[in-house]
């Protein structure tokens, strides 16, 4: 998918997760927890550099939440620095592991969020459906 599609519907599938989250849907084997907070500080970390500040010192994926209710009230300024990171094709970011170019690095964090999105949308719709587990984990089950 582009990435003027994965901008367009950042803000739904930001929903969709957030969402997801707040359901009765069973996440505790899923890695969530960890890599939905790990993506929102990294997409913090970009969106700092253009004078956004985000932080939150809630764990795990209420981080989501945290971030929803922040993206929500600052939402056009945010979009337009999206906007503007997306064709700018030069700008780069320092991270821990070396150099990256921004427009990536926001790629990569919109791209995420639709997979999520999508993935947390279909499990939903799974357990709605009432599908059987596919796989049993007894120690869970005790």
């Amino acid at each position: 998918m582009e990435a003027a599609a994965l901008f367009f519907r950042f803000k739904e599938n930001l929903a969709t997760v957030v969402g997801a989250f707040n359901s009765k849907l069973e996440i505790g084997t899923m890695p969530y927890s960890t890599s939905v907070p790990l993506e929102i500080n990294l997409l913090a970390d970009l969106l700092h550099l253009y004078g956004h500040a985000f932080s939150s010192d809630v764990i795990g994926t209420k981080r989501a939440e945290d971030f929803q209710q922040w993206y929500l009230q600052h939402e056009a300024k945010v979009n337009e620095t999206m906007h503007r990171i997306l064709e700018d094709k030069k700008a780069y970011i320092k991270t821990a592991t070396g150099v990256v170019l921004q427009k990536e690095m926001l790629y990569r964090r919109l791209e995420f969020f639709k997979e999520t999105a999508h993935t947390l949308a279909v499990m939903m719709a799974q357990q709605q459906l009432h599908s059987p587990k596919h796989f049993s984990y007894p120690y869970l089950n005790a």
